[in-house]
């Protein structure tokens, strides 16, 4: 029996399970909630092509951005469902209406649960929209279904983070002319039945029967807020402060073990395009712009050159604003380095083996959520009390 690679490196990128001529390689679910490649050992011939095709054994190919621009959809429609600008929707839009391929990208199945999936027209691309803070099942077949659309000579784009991106191009073993990959900014991912278990718990404590979609970030008021759908009816909200699930993403406690040493956190990149939230624009270099809700868009190799100038002729209504590389990396530290580990986040794992995401969370967040709800009324009944005190000085200070 061999180690496909060490465990605390494993990205979980199914690369080895889609290699795997026997199908003998399965995704288990260890006691962590962490998806791990099992080898069925009474059908394995041996032929290390899960090992030799782990992107954690193979050497790393990175690229140094050759350009950075500050992008957004001018279409507020087009827009409002996503996470930032709406890089990713143009892109995707561009590569079926105008290079009449097919995009790969994080949706949910019908059981919530995020997983790759393909999509071939543009309504299909409603369902990429918006940030997905959870683990995406790659699942045993994409990869070899993005080669079959490669050999048949149609344009494939991957839009992943970059861990996924390592393991579809280690499974391919060269490049393809035809194939654009798009990393997204990553600050980790958490395993998926953590989500599946806080869904679970709401649904039975908030009397939620029907459920279509799970939302954290959006142009539309619900931006940093954990929402429930119903089709277009919103039947849960929480915002990330005081949502746990949510809180024990952002700070790092519920990330998989990988997560807290990436080796794709770095300035130079895996794909052809970088996208993901231009943090802190305009703080050091002025941005006339408005710079809320702006998408960061770093163009990485030639290929990825060519298909932007493309997509800025093309007739999709966008701002570029181009900007210095250095400006993205001075507040994006998920371009620097690894998320740290929560303080509490060895306590967490324990409590999540032995009594379920929801306890563990509970336990671990407590005194965070009530410190968050205390400074939350402060600055509530501040903001009240400036409102008088503006009306004042308007009608005495300036008589």
């Amino acid at each position: 029996m061999i180690d496909i690679c060490k465990k605390e490196e494993c990205t979980g990128c199914y690369a080895c399970v889609n290699v795997c001529p026997k199908s003998c390689v399965s995704m288990v679910t260890d006691s962590f909630g962490e998806l791990h490649p099992v080898i069925d050992q009474q059908t394995c011939i041996d032929c290390r092509q899960c090992y030799n095709t782990c992107p954690n054994n193979r050497k790393l190919s990175l690229n140094r951005p050759l350009s950075c621009y500050a992008f957004w959809l001018t279409d507020y429609e087009k827009r409002k469902e996503c996470a930032s600008g709406g890089a990713a929707t143009a892109i995707s839009e561009y590569t079926i209406s105008k290079k009449k391929g097919v995009v790969f990208g994080t949706a949910y199945d019908r059981t919530l649960t995020a997983k790759i999936f393909c999509a071939k027209n543009i309504e299909d691309l409603a369902r990429f929209k918006g940030s997905k803070y959870v683990f995406s099942e790659v699942g045993n077949q994409t990869f070899k279904e993005v080669k079959s659309f490669l050999k048949m000579g149609t344009f494939v784009t991957f839009i992943a983070t970059p861990c996924q991106i390592a393991g579809l191009k280690s499974f391919l073993k060269k490049d393809y002319d035809n194939l654009l990959t798009v990393d997204l900014i990553c600050h980790g991912t958490a395993p998926s039945c953590y989500l599946s278990e806080t869904v679970s718990f709401l649904k039975r404590k908030k009397g939620l029967s029907s459920l279509t979609n799970i939302r954290f970030r959006g142009n539309d008021g619900n931006n940093y807020v954990f929402t429930l759908w119903d089709n277009n009816r919103k039947v849960y909200s929480k915002n990330a402060l005081f949502q746990p699930y949510f809180r024990a993403f952002l700070r790092g406690l519920s990330l998989r073990e990988n997560c807290y040493s990436c080796k794709y956190a770095k300035p130079d990149r895996n794909s052809d395009i970088t996208i993901g939230d231009f943090i802190g624009i305009g703080k050091t270099v002025p941005f006339k712009f408005n710079a809320k809700n702006v998408s960061s868009l770093t163009v990485n190799t030639d290929k990825g050159k060519l298909f932007v100038n493309g997509l800025q002729e093309s007739t999709v209504a966008s701002r570029w604003i181009e900007r210095s590389y250095a400006e993205q990396l001075r507040y994006a530290p998920s371009l620097l380095h690894p998320f740290e580990k929560h303080p509490k986040t060895e306590l967490f794992r324990k409590l999540v083996a032995e009594q379920g995401f929801i306890k563990a969370a509970e336990i671990c967040l407590k005194g965070e959520i009530r410190r968050n709800y205390f400074l939350h009324i402060i600055n509530y009944w501040t903001y009240l009390y400036r409102i008088p005190r503006k009306v004042v000085k308007i009608i005495f200070y300036r008589r």
